[in-house]
């Protein structure tokens, strides 16, 4: 009877200690997911995989920190794994018409639809040392943390990407 008591407050702790983590991660999450992968669907789907994995983690192990790093870690390596797939498989045409419908209004704007299609062209882990600095606001050494890489790599990947960037978003503006 006691083990089952004790299982009954290790998932009663774990649950508790995820839906903190929703309610303060998951719009962050989620925004920065679907400007990884570009596809808000996708997005939805990866954020809710980080946060199951997050509450079997607890679940298995109620003392275990998880941080809003180990959550993001978690999304990037989702979404990279996401991209990857989606580039071998070929499931999505490259010209489709993203959903835009559940974006902000300000996500809506023509530069930022420009940037989000921008994105596309940039190698997974570019897109990811960029939009953990730039978008979700951590340095380069919480960057490199998360991304289990240096802050030197993390710089050299923002650097490309944000090289891609300009020449992408300059050749859209000439054509």
């Amino acid at each position: 009877m006691d083990g089952v008591r004790v299982e009954a407050n290790r998932v009663a702790s774990a649950q508790a200690r995820v839906e903190a983590l929703v309610l303060e991660y998951q719009t962050k999450l989620t925004r920065y997911v679907r400007r990884m992968v570009g596809d808000a669907e996708a997005a939805l789907d990866l954020t809710q995989d980080v946060f199951l994995s997050a509450h079997r983690m607890l679940q298995a192990d109620p003392h275990r920190k998880l941080s809003g790093g180990w959550l993001y870690r978690a999304a990037t390596n989702a979404g990279i794994s996401f991209l990857r797939r989606r580039k071998i498989l070929r499931i999505l045409p490259l010209d489709r018409e993203l959903d835009r419908s559940t974006w902000r209004v300000d996500e809506r704007s023509a530069a930022s639809l420009d940037l989000q299609a921008a994105l596309g062209h940039l190698a997974p882990e570019q897109s990811a040392a960029l939009l953990l600095t730039s978008y979700a606001g951590y340095s380069s050494s919480e960057a490199a943390a998360i991304l289990g890489t240096t802050s030197d790599a993390v710089r050299q990947r923002v650097c490309r990407a944000m090289r891609v960037l300009r020449r992408v978003m300059q050749e859209e503006r000439n054509s």
